[in-house]
């Protein structure tokens, strides 16, 4: 079961540095998730691309990856990079803030801006750099259950 999150800022000037203390009723799933995502550093991913160069990217600025006519690009805030990893490495490699919505499709949560179901059957979903993007059928129960607080793998 998720717990409803509440976060409380108290100043401290005897303070050296940034102290964050998490209290809840017990070290379940989503505290673990939390104090990960907290002591995370920042994320890096390397993607291979053409003539054998490898660019590292940071994975907040990527805002969805996807694949086109074979090819396999990522959307990033000020650049489109082609790269050669199949979508399912990259998913895996990601991390917890990414979110596949179709095979050929994931999206960074962090960037979504809007998920719109109201036609029967299908999800648009607009992120930021207006980019638009719909999920597939069998993937928007997922989606669905994520965005109530689930889980997703």
């Amino acid at each position: 079961m998720p717990y409803d999150v509440s976060v409380v800022f108290r100043e401290d000037s005897s303070l050296h540095s940034i102290e964050i203390q998490i209290s809840a009723p017990e070290r379940c799933e989503q505290v673990k998730e939390l104090l990960a995502r907290l002591s995370e550093k920042e994320r890096f991913i390397d993607l291979p691309s053409d003539g054998g160069r490898i660019v590292r990217m940071r994975t907040d600025n990527i805002i969805r990856v996807c694949s086109q006519n074979r090819k396999n690009y990522v959307y990033a805030d000020n650049e489109t990079i082609w790269t050669s990893s199949p979508i399912s490495e990259l998913y895996a490699k990601l991390g917890s803030c990414f979110l596949r919505i179709s095979r050929f499709e994931i999206i960074n949560l962090d960037r979504a801006l809007f998920f719109d179901f109201s036609i029967v059957g299908e999800l648009k979903i607009l992120l930021e750099g207006n980019h638009t993007v719909y999920a597939s059928r069998r993937y928007i129960p997922v989606i669905r259950d994520y965005l109530k607080g689930g889980r997703h793998e």
